[in-house]
């Protein structure tokens, strides 16, 4: 296996944020990308990962804007000139030889976006993570017409796959799930017989994680969200690759830091909250044993209570927080209303 993949991932100020930059830049990696095409795509499911590896453009992976698709009409000077649609950003964007279609004097490619989605359920505005996969998949299609690409043969159009990795916030019902959304064939009177290919152009890949299972396609992003190189190892060769070994490293590093600083931030404001709580407790207690002693031994044991009350309680909280994948999500902790919301959220108060 080639060495020439390149991660590029800085410890920057805002370790959060270059924590999802770098999970994200490791599947712009071919060794990285080839297990996932391997398990939910099915043009690769009787491929082996080496032979994906050299089937993906490795020039072609990219992370590229989509803005205005030009669809000029000549000899119609009151017609629309361009189609102004919503720019778009994809994580990963590249072109993979697609096996089933291509031989020794064809070959066929298709094109792929793979996103990494903390958020099942993104909110402001909400919108369900498929209908966005959709979009995504025909921005794919209406890429390869037009001023862009200097393409205008519908002939010529070639199949879009969009694969959404789901990490959070997933209901429990649907988590530990793959769904693919395609373009079938209905006949609605009489029976046709038309070529697959020509209609099956768009695919949408939809992948749920949740709790941890042997079932291949979690547990291998299990391995790479855990910076888990042995269990990556399982899937794929990675021993050679110095850069690819080095990026996981890097992301463990960042996931690491994040843990220490939430859970030193954490403590103090556990400690506060406890003392805060213990010292209610403790003089509502004191006024009924009565004055000085009550007060006393009641602001004391309320103390105590309160603080490690509040300590377990975010303990807990960033230990579910690490076990869903929700780094990103730990600086909210320290916003009261927020901590409060996630306590519900975890069922841990009423």
């Amino acid at each position: 296996m080639k060495t020439e993949t390149e991660i590029d991932i800085a410890v920057a100020e805002s370790i959060g944020s270059k924590y999802d930059k770098a999970c994200k830049r490791l599947f712009h990696n071919r060794e990285i990308i080839a297990p996932v095409l391997k398990e939910v795509v099915p043009e690769y499911k009787n491929s082996t990962v080496e032979e994906i590896i050299h089937y993906i453009d490795a020039d072609s992976i990219q992370d590229i804007p989509v803005e205005d698709v030009p669809a000029r009409i000549k000899g119609m000077p009151t017609a629309m000139e361009s189609v102004s649609d919503k720019m778009i950003v994809y994580d990963t964007h590249f072109q993979a030889v697609n096996p089933m279609l291509s031989n020794e004097n064809l070959c066929i490619h298709l094109h792929i976006d793979l996103e990494v989605q903390n958020n099942y359920r993104p909110t402001d505005p909400s919108y369900p993570v498929i209908k966005r996969g959709i979009y995504y998949a025909a921005r794919e299609i209406s890429y390869q017409l037009g001023g862009l690409t200097e393409q205008t043969n519908y002939g010529d159009i070639q199949k879009a796959y969009s694969i959404w990795i789901c990490n959070e916030r997933i209901p429990l019902k649907l988590q530990n799930t793959v769904s693919m959304y395609s373009i079938k064939k209905t006949d609605i009177v009489g029976a046709t017989d038309e070529p697959e290919e020509d209609y099956d152009l768009m695919n949408v890949i939809v992948i749920r994680r949740g709790e941890k299972t042997d079932v291949p396609i979690f547990d291998y992003l299990s391995g790479i969200f855990d910076c888990d190189k042995e269990k990556i190892a399982k899937y794929v060769d990675i021993r050679s690759n110095e850069k690819v070994l080095k990026g996981v490293s890097d992301m463990d590093g960042l996931g690491q830091s994040i843990m220490q600083k939430a859970m030193q931030k954490g403590m103090q404001q556990g400690m506060q909250q406890g003392m805060q709580q213990g010292m209610q407790q403790g003089m509502q207690q004191g006024m009924q044993q009565g004055m000085q002693q009550g007060m006393q031994q009641g602001i004391q044991q309320g103390m105590q209570q309160g603080m490690q009350q509040g300590e377990n309680l975010l303990a807990t909280l960033i230990r579910y927080l690490k076990r869903d994948n929700r780094l990103d999500e730990l600086d909210e902790i320290f916003d009261e209303k927020a901590r409060k919301q996630l306590y519900k959220e975890y069922n841990m108060i009423d």
